[in-house]
């Protein structure tokens, strides 16, 4: 007697039909038959009876469907109270993403969750310096950050972005075919918070040609700085600074423009990091082994 028998038997007593159950189950009806009469022959009692078009249990029958349905809701039980203790156990992983980052992230987890449900993964977009510190203390299992400075983590290189100068389409520097430094020094801008990595690079590349740079307005909510700066930009407040790929769309749809400034060569740089004596699990390596595949799917 097994469990396979035991549940088309009872088929077959629901539905009071050796082919509906057969239908139901996705069974020939010869197999149907044949596994209900390996019980009775096992048994050595019959288990049916036929009533007219239908079929009926015998008292055997009846004594048997009782304790099948008994041995069936004792393994199904079995089967939930295994998955709870699997739902207790879920592992969880805590991902950090800086604002280049923030491009992608959200959509990568969304597929890698996909793929590992028993994964429960939460995303938390901040500055470098504030995710490196989370790596650190532990609040964090593994991030994408522009810069790292702790020798306590790993870090290999994802990516690169370009930081660009954009401007609204009908901007007079938008006419040019180049446009040097000194001449953007000179126009209202609009920049992430001074503070921040893209802020100080942007400052460094100017004193390096000796030139003065203030920006006009300096975005400070980071939740919003992206959209903030497009949008002031478009609106013709000043130009902006920003990486490539928060305005590709924008500048292919025409709402902005980026300028031709030969000396603005800088490119920010994206690593995947973890602790190196922490957090080796498996939740993390299943999500960085993703994030070489993803990005190259990409």
């Amino acid at each position: 007697m097994t469990l396979h028998q035991l549940r088309v038997f009872a088929k077959v007593a629901e539905l009071q039909s050796f082919t509906e159950a057969a239908k139901a189950l996705r069974l020939s009806q010869p197999s149907v038959s044949s596994l209900v009469q390996g019980l009775v022959r096992e048994l050595k009692y019959k288990l049916f009876e036929r009533r007219g078009i239908k079929i009926a249990l015998t008292p055997a029958g009846k004594v048997l469907l009782r304790r099948a349905q008994e041995a069936l809701a004792i393994i199904e039980g079995t089967k939930d109270e295994i998955d709870e203790i699997q739902g207790l156990r879920k592992e969880k992983l805590n991902v950090g993403g800086s604002g280049l980052a923030a491009s992608f992230l959200p959509a990568a987890i969304q597929t890698f969750k996909r793929a590992h449900p028993e994964i429960e993964v939460t995303l938390t977009i901040d500055r470098s310096r504030n995710l490196e510190n989370g790596l650190l203390e532990g609040d964090l299992d593994i991030g994408v950050l522009s810069h790292v400075h702790s020798p306590l983590l790993a870090h290999t290189l994802y990516g690169e972005d370009d930081l660009i100068v954009i401007a609204s389409p009908n901007h007079p520097l938008t006419k040019k075919h180049s446009v040097p430094l000194e001449l953007l020094a000179r126009e209202p801008s609009v920049m992430f918070e001074r503070g921040g990595l893209m802020y100080d690079m942007i400052q460094r590349r100017f004193a390096e040609s000796r030139i003065s740079f203030n920006p006009t307005l300096e975005v400070k909510t980071r939740s919003i700085a992206r959209d903030a700066i497009k949008s002031a930009v478009s609106n013709g407040i000043g130009i902006g600074f920003i990486a490539k790929r928060h305005v590709e769309a924008d500048i292919k749809a025409g709402r902005l423009k980026r300028l031709k400034v030969p000396e603005f060569n800088l490119k920010r740089q994206m690593y995947v990091v973890t602790h190196k004596k922490r957090n080796s699990g498996t939740p993390v390596k299943e999500f960085k082994d993703f994030l070489l595949q993803y990005k190259n799917e990409g």
